[in-house]
């Protein structure tokens, strides 16, 4: 008796990422939140699995996004029955099973090859965006007014403001590489060039000098600006949340014996990311976080 859809998804839940996806030589993330490679098309950093009540459910910036069923139909080339046989043997449903462990071995193999494809590719594309951060960076400045850091009330220093006012921001890593630029707009929208590396670089306002010195880490250009003007301590901008954690690493590594203080933003998206991200890069680095506050101030 063939097994029905229903049959096979009341007992393939909750078992989707222990038991059925490494049974088909899937790998996901070990954290539901967690960004990594795609099982279907080898992205290195756009697929997670946030397996929602048990259905494996994925989300991929390029594939989309599905339950279990889907992911393994999609990323093992098998049609819509099979997918539902397999699992079913997996589970102990049935013992009609057409896959042996040479189709294990080459979906392995397979997906590997796409990941090191993947990531070759990438590699190329933040190497011609390095490329063109230098030459965009070895522009002169223009001389002239920067609306966005008027509007943030802050100073350029060490900058560059291009033709149309825009802010240029270099992003180096921690030898002093320019990967790539962020370029702000007056209305504050901020692209970084195409295919540019962000995690792991930043750029620093004031200077590392002295061995112990207090260096203070935050999110965005103008927060750290502030911060730096306000404090007259070393600020590294880490550009985005997520990449907070991986600039404290790397800054560590070269300077253990700094006094790290991570200033978390309030107004990252949503459910505290900023403060999130300051309290997974003090796990990873020591150091201690800090907030800011907001006092209201009575109109007159």
């Amino acid at each position: 008796m063939a097994l029905s859809f229903d049959q096979v998804r009341d007992a393939a839940y909750g078992h989707w990422r222990d038991l059925i996806f490494p049974a088909f030589g899937i790998t996901v993330p070990a954290k539901k939140n967690q960004h990594g490679p795609c099982p279907i098309c080898g992205g290195k950093d756009r697929f997670r699995c946030d397996d929602k009540q048990g259905k494996g459910t994925w989300i991929c910036s390029q594939c989309n996004a599905g339950d279990g069923f889907a992911l393994v139909e999609k990323s093992r080339g098998l049609n819509y029955s099979d997918v539902l046989k397999e699992v079913g043997a997996v589970l102990g449903l049935s013992a009609d099973s057409k896959i042996t462990e040479a189709d294990r071995q080459k979906w392995r193999e397979t997906a590997e090859r796409l990941e090191k494809e993947q990531l070759l590719k990438e590699l190329k594309e933040e190497q011609a965006a390095a490329k063109r951060a230098e030459r965009t960076w070895k522009a002169k400045s223009v001389d002239r007014d920067c609306p966005y850091a008027a509007r943030k009330q802050i100073n350029t220093h060490n900058c560059k403001i291009n033709g149309k006012g825009n802010l240029i921001v270099p992003l180096i890593d921690i030898d002093g590489v320019i990967w790539n630029i962020q370029e702000i707009h007056a209305d504050g929208f901020k692209p970084y060039l195409t295919g540019g590396r962000v995690n792991g670089c930043f750029h620093i306002f004031g200077e590392i000098l002295e061995p112990d010195q207090i260096v203070c880490i935050a999110e965005g250009v103008a927060t750290s600006a502030s911060i730096f003007e306000a404090t007259g301590y070393t600020t590294v901008v880490a550009f985005q949340s997520g990449n907070i954690d991986k600039v404290g690493v790397a800054i560590r590594s070269k300077y253990p014996l700094l006094r790290l203080v991570y200033c978390a933003d309030d107004d990252s998206a949503t459910l505290d990311a900023g403060l999130k991200a300051a309290n997974k890069a003090v796990a990873a680095t020591g150091g201690i976080v800090i907030l800011p506050v907001f006092k209201t101030v009575e109109p007159f």
